[in-house]
């Protein structure tokens, strides 16, 4: 890839606080032999390659991974297994976090520190702190052989809150590269329809962007906010995520441009906001007040794979009954 280091930095930043994880696991359930591992993933593509190989060839280290999931989906995966690596060259340079991942890091450097103590020399408060920081890295992230409270009675150690790490938060705006990658990593952008029964036969199409779906990181999505000059709008959602969503006006005039700026570094959302680009265009254009422009705007919403409520056939029957001008 011809693209700018610092440039990369910034963006490949945004993708792991969507998609990366570094964290630690004890080796042995009744062992307090400690690993370290990172990684960062995404559904394969060769645009996905493409960035993955990029991020290792600047890291020179790690290996590229294909995986197939419980979906018989291809996944691919750049991981980092040797500690001193994701200590020395990981870990600095993915710097610009922010929450739980940034919170992630300074837990890590502890549980190096202890990890590299003599267990024989540990006393029940080292070895009560070293347990529960390894429990605290990526607390979302695949179960644990053994719970918290499990692990700590093996070591007639108790549970404790003393032990919650206090991190100050990263309070910088993100660049707009790193909110491409995270956008990449967990936004959204698509069409939703809204059918209310006192506007029968009429209906609404509206575009939804979803910048990012964070758990509890409010912070980050008020300053992703703050930085496209944009107010906070956050939902939570079904799934208790956090979303900072936009529709309408918002979308049109603020967000798709900001797409378009950085469209090269969509990469494999590039097809997905070209096609998005072009309904949009369609509306511009007023394609949306005539009959046959209407019918053609479902066409295309309905040309892509979807999880639309409702078959194309339940908005062309309205569209036809409609009075027209």
């Amino acid at each position: 890839m011809s693209l700018n280091k610092n440039d990369f930095h910034q963006f490949i930043n945004g993708l792991y606080q969507a998609e990366g994880t570094t964290g630690a696991y004890f080796k042995k359930k009744e062992s307090l032999s400690i690993r370290f591992n990172f990684s960062i993933g995404q559904n394969y593509s060769p645009e996905a390659l493409d960035v993955l190989l990029n991020l290792q060839k600047i890291l020179g280290i790690g290996k590229i991974k294909l995986e197939l999931s419980m979906k018989n989906q291809l996944h691919i995966r750049y991981k980092v297994s040797n500690t001193e690596d994701i200590f020395n060259k990981v870990i600095p340079y993915f710097s610009l976090l922010y929450g739980q991942k940034r919170k992630d890091v300074f837990s890590l450097k502890k549980v190096y520190e202890l990890s590299n103590i003599e267990y024989s020399k540990l006393d029940n408060s080292f070895i009560s702190e070293l347990i529960h920081l390894v429990y605290s890295t990526n607390p979302e992230g695949k179960k644990r052989k053994l719970l918290l409270k499990e692990k700590l009675n093996q070591f007639n150690c108790s549970f404790s809150s003393y032990y919650n790490l206090k991190v100050e938060e990263n309070n910088n705006l993100p660049s707009k590269l790193f909110i491409i990658g995270l956008f990449l990593g967990d936004g959204s952008i698509g069409f939703v329809f809204d059918s209310p029964p006192s506007r029968f036969p009429r209906f609404y199409i509206k575009l939804l962007f979803n910048f990012a779906a964070q758990s509890s990181n409010v912070q980050l999505l008020k300053l992703i906010a703050k930085k496209m000059n944009l107010k906070p709008q956050i939902y939570k959602r079904k799934s208790g995520m956090l979303g900072l969503e936009f529709t309408g006006k918002t979308v049109f005039e603020v967000i798709m441009p900001f797409l378009a700026e950085h469209i090269k570094w969509l990469f494999w959302r590039k097809d997905r906001f070209i096609y998005v680009q072009k309904i949009v265009n369609m509306f511009k254009n007023k394609d949306h007040l005539s009959k046959e422009g209407l019918k053609s705007i479902i066409d295309l919403l309905y040309s892509k794979p979807n999880k639309y409520l409702k078959p194309k056939e339940y908005w062309i029957v309205l569209i036809d009954k409609r009075v027209w001008e």
